[in-house]
């Protein structure tokens, strides 16, 4: 188990800022949305201090290894209410990530969702993701680090009757915020978001009916509302476009008590199987 909010700090080094990625969140090498997360955490150092994250948008530029990464973050611009900062993620040199993001300070303004809750369980509600699962079945080392309750289990190997869709609650295991970092719990919406969407559409196919994997090239997510003491959130996700090369999907995260915290999509590049 690894703990997320340790494992995307990021500190003041050389006149930037510096992280390391912990193999503990490898799914195709470190997983996109964990690396995202870092570069949001290093914009939320750079912004002024009553500023909370109001959208990202992530190009992924390279694999990077489980190593030290240096990050460079410059605002290009500061307005009174609102900053937009760019941020560039480097190892050994070579570019692995870039990213913009939003931020602001205000608060005010309407109040409003009609965007309708799925109507799903309550996580108390529902088993773990394990209670499924044979007690060797493999299982890549980041799902140690976030607890699974689907809202309906699809064995391994079946296709999802309802198509390239997912909805399931999520929790990271041992997650702490007492500074209230705005930052760090946007991320936990951000992660998943990039996360979830490959499997959504995966699903919807079955394994053994595709012989391709699909890794994000980009990643945008906005973020409406914090999750703050929703301890599991729920991801309601569909990846059900396809076509010219690539795969596209997006999804909403929720909270307990009915937030819309996040939305947010991806374009993936179809990539054949070796």
């Amino acid at each position: 188990m690894s703990l997320f909010h340790d494992d995307t700090a990021v500190v003041v080094a050389d006149g930037g800022y510096r992280a390391t990625l912990s193999r503990d969140w490898e799914i195709w090498g470190p997983n996109g949305g964990y690396v995202s997360a870092i570069a949001l955490r290093a914009a939320g150092i750079a912004a002024p201090p009553d500023h909370k994250p109001v959208s990202i948008s992530v190009q992924y530029l390279s694999v990077a290894a489980f190593a030290d990464v240096d990050l460079t973050v410059e605002p290009i611009k500061t307005g009174r209410s609102a900053w937009c900062l760019n941020v560039v993620m480097r190892q050994g040199g070579k570019a692995i990530l870039q990213a913009q993001v939003w931020t602001t300070s205000r608060t005010e303004g309407p109040v409003g969702l009609e965007r309708e809750h799925p109507y799903v369980p309550r996580p108390a509600d529902l088993p773990l993701a394990e209670t499924y699962l044979p007690k060797d079945a493999p299982k890549h080392q980041f799902w140690e680090n976030i607890a699974v309750k689907p809202v309906a289990f699809i064995p391994y190997g079946a296709v999802n009757p309802d198509g390239s869709k997912t909805q399931q609650w999520y929790r990271y295991v041992g997650y702490q915020n007492p500074g209230g970092d705005r930052f760090l719990d946007a991320g936990r919406a951000l992660l998943m978001i990039d996360t979830i969407l490959w499997p959504s559409h995966h699903r919807g196919k079955g394994v053994g009916k595709i012989d391709y994997i699909a890794p994000s090239l980009d990643l945008t997510v906005w973020f409406h509302d914090q999750p703050g003491a929703s301890e599991w959130l729920l991801a309601d996700a569909h990846a059900d476009v396809a076509g010219g090369g690539l795969v596209s999907g997006q999804c909403d995260i929720w909270s307990e008590d009915g937030r819309l915290i996040a939305t947010g999509g991806s374009q993936m590049l179809h990539t054949p199987s070796r």
